[in-house]
């Protein structure tokens, strides 16, 4: 299904006559800059935001665009200022921005496609099944979109209108993509109207300077609206000073006042920028299901069935050990018929006999059935969960749609059900050690389990839609075969196998659980790790770099979103090495010899200084473990062991994207002093500085410490 941009809200009638007329020559089929051929118009759009058409680029094999046509001139000249700085935003969850073109009179805007669906279109199909986003859901939300805002403010730009119709969760990846620049404006200036009601801050509708602080007050809107179901304005609070919390709301109290604060405009309170939401989100612990959860008031309508039609029969996770025995249908419409003869005829005691006949016979029959049907080794069944029907010992209706709902997503991610069973179970039997392999039965006193068992499948579907689909359906039929051929390749180019084993658990680091993660568990975790390897290293690029005596090289990259890069450095003989790495704060790297041996422990980026044993090629390994890919710049240089210290490496030699200016280098350092220890540099060499956490002076050289709290 393919979502259309977030419509853009519609000005005053006469406005919009106006806006019609001036352009009524343009229509499906017009072709711009002998290019792009305007296909559908999204939205009407007003003088402020334009109007949004979806076209094809012929040029490019008919690949879907999105234009945006601004006719005013203010709007022309806002777009012609900020759109270089839109250009300049490249982050994959951000759709790409092409050129600016003039045509037809008009102002026209390129930018890339995106195939999802809109949040507000999720939240609208959940609110018509009683359903909402869970906890989980919105503090993963929250932890990919946070990097999205801290990308566009710093540019110096404000989205202005972040809500869950700008919000859209992408086919492809499952990702949420930000859309819909039309109110984007330059932090410090007036905001502009029409932003959606509700989500926009009080001071932005009183015109106060623009700064990153709203957009995160939009987010807040959007997680709370998420979360409960509800519009903001039943959540705003009756005097119209706050929110009202709605009381069926249950989050963790850490969660709930990362949220709170979101929505905070008081300058003293709120947050200031998307970092410091990330690092009060950091410490949060992801809940055990991500998915969709039901509203608190939710009413589950049980009707009776109709006479004389049979019972439909729902699908099981598991196949029965045994048949289970049916009751006659025409018997029993017999004896009924022949009650109601005797009671017409005045013989009430024989109805009664009968009834209570009937009922011993019934509860007879369903014993039975529950004790050949329930094996203590098998998940809970629902083949005998029918609404309207006594449930007895079987499965609410609750339980029933849940199992539904996943044995769907399991037909839809052809995933084998029997290996996705065994993975559930393992990981229910080994949080409750205490019951000897015993799995949950359809009792009562089992409902928790049969919880706890449901949230894991959850979370384990959550892990594996992340693989494409090829590999998914791969999953319970790998083999240490398929993944030994591509270790093979990469130990030819001169990777160590301990490398290789290192790069592999990187890439599993998203697919199994703390528990599992570093090494290579059994079975049925180890069709994972599997998958993991073929993936990882079907994807690795060896990206080689030689160190030069006395002068530094300078290597930039980006990581991918849980992924990882690896470095090769090729150190000249007898030369000791100093490297500078600079990336992300959620960025990590492991330093490994020639022989494999692990020189520097996995850890955050940093100066480092390798002696000459540690041999050639040095490997350094840098995993990502952020929600978004980030830029990594490496400088290294070869040092002649016993030589004097040469001028300390630029740790950032690299071109400041704001200004494109290269960064300061750092001045030499003064010679150590006789009878005082060394401290370490950032380039490995000796000082005399003493550490301290006061600023550094002008023209100091960066210290190693200086170096780690670089983002």
């Amino acid at each position: 299904m393919s979502t259309a941009e977030p419509s853009v809200r519609s000005a005053s009638p006469l406005k919009q006559r106006r806006l019609v007329s001036e352009s009524s020559a343009l229509g499906a089929g017009t072709v711009l800059a002998q290019r792009y051929r305007l296909e559908d118009l999204l939205s009407e759009g007003d003088p402020i935001q334009g109007r949004l058409w979806r076209a094809l680029d012929t040029l490019a094999g008919d690949t879907p665009l999105v234009i945006r046509q601004v006719q005013s001139s203010e709007s022309r000249q806002r777009f012609q200022q900020i759109w270089p700085r839109l250009q300049s935003l490249l982050h994959p969850q951000l759709p790409r921005c092409g050129e600016l073109l003039e045509s037809h009179g008009s102002l026209w805007t390129v930018r890339d496609w995106q195939e999802g669906e809109a949040y507000s279109l999720i939240l609208s199909q959940r609110s018509e099944r009683q359903m909402v986003f869970g906890a989980g859901e919105v503090l993963l939300l929250l932890r990919q979109t946070l990097p999205l805002l801290a990308v566009i403010n710093g540019r110096g730009l404000v989205h202005g209108d972040v809500n869950p119709r700008n919000l859209l969760r992408r086919h492809s990846d499952g990702l949420p993509v930000l859309l819909d620049f039309g109110l984007v404006q330059i932090c410090g200036e007036a905001p502009l109207a029409g932003a959606t009601p509700g989500y926009a801050p009080r001071a932005q509708g009183r015109s106060e300077p623009c700064a990153p602080w709203m957009d995160l007050h939009g987010l807040g809107v959007t997680a709370l609206v998420l979360l409960s179901g509800r519009t903001p304005e039943s959540l705003i609070a009756s005097d119209g000073g706050g929110w009202s919390w709605p009381d069926q709301l249950e989050l963790q109290p850490e969660f709930r006042a990362v949220l709170e604060r979101l929505l905070l405009e008081d300058p003293d309170r709120r947050f200031a920028d998307a970092a410091q939401v990330l690092a009060a989100l950091e410490p949060l612990s992801m809940p055990d299901s991500i998915g969709p959860i039901a509203r608190a008031d939710r009413t589950v309508v049980l009707a009776p069935r109709a006479a004389g039609r049979p019972a439909p029969d729902l699908p099981s996770l598991r196949s029965p050990a045994d048949p289970v025995p049916a009751a006659d249908p025409t018997s029993m419409r017999r004896s009924r018929a022949e009650a109601r003869e005797q009671g017409a005829e005045g013989g009430l005691w024989p109805v009664v006999l009968a009834l209570a006949l009937s009922a011993i016979a019934g509860t007879a029959i369903g014993w039975y059935v529950l004790s050949r049907g329930a094996s203590r080794d098998t998940a809970p069944s629902t083949s005998r969960d029918v609404v309207g029907r006594s449930q007895g010992m079987s499965l609410p209706p609750a339980e029933v749609d849940e199992r539904q709902k996943l044995l769907s997503r399991l037909r839809a991610l052809q995933v084998d059900r029997t290996w996705f069973l065994k993975l559930v179970d393992s990981s229910l039997l080994a949080r409750f050690p205490e019951r000897g392999g015993r799995l949950p039965s359809d009792s009562l006193e089992d409902a928790p389990l049969r919880r706890v068992w449901n949230d894991l499948a959850e979370e384990w579907l959550a892990r594996i839609e992340r693989l494409p689909p090829g590999m998914r359906s791969r999953l319970g039929q790998l083999k240490e075969t398929d993944w030994r051929k591509q270790r093979q390749d990469l130990v030819s180019q001169g990777v160590n196998g301990t490398v290789v084993e290192q790069l592999v658990s990187a890439g599993a680091r998203d697919l199994l659980p703390g528990d599992i993660q570093g090494r290579r568990p059994e079975e049925p975790y180890r069709q994972l790790w599997y998958a993991a390897a073929i993936q990882s290293l079907s994807e690795v690029t060896i990206e080689n770099v030689t160190a030069k005596p006395g002068t530094a090289t300078n290597l930039s990259l980006r990581v991918p979103s849980g992924g990882a890069r690896l470095i090769s450095v090729i150190v000249p003989a007898g030369h000791d090495l100093v490297l500078g790495i600079n990336g992300t704060p959620l960025m990590q790297m492991t330093i490994f010899g020639a022989q494999g041996q692990v020189e520097k422990q996995r850890g955050p980026l940093r100066v480092v200084t390798l002696p000459a044993a540690a041999g050639s090629p040095v490997q350094v390994l840098v995993t990502n473990e952020g929600v978004s890919a980030g830029l990594l710049t490496l400088s290294c240089r070869a040092d002649r062991a016993g030589r004097p210290p040469l001028p300390a490496i630029d740790p950032n030699p690299f071109p400041d994207p704001a200004t494109g200016t290269p960064s300061t280098p750092a001045a030499p350092n003064p010679q150590p002093q006789p009878g005082r220890p060394p401290s370490v540099q950032s380039d490995g060499r000796p000082s005399t500085e003493a550490p301290s956490s006061a600023p550094r002076p002008p023209g100091v050289p960066m210290q190693e410490n200086d170096f780690d709290l670089m983002d």
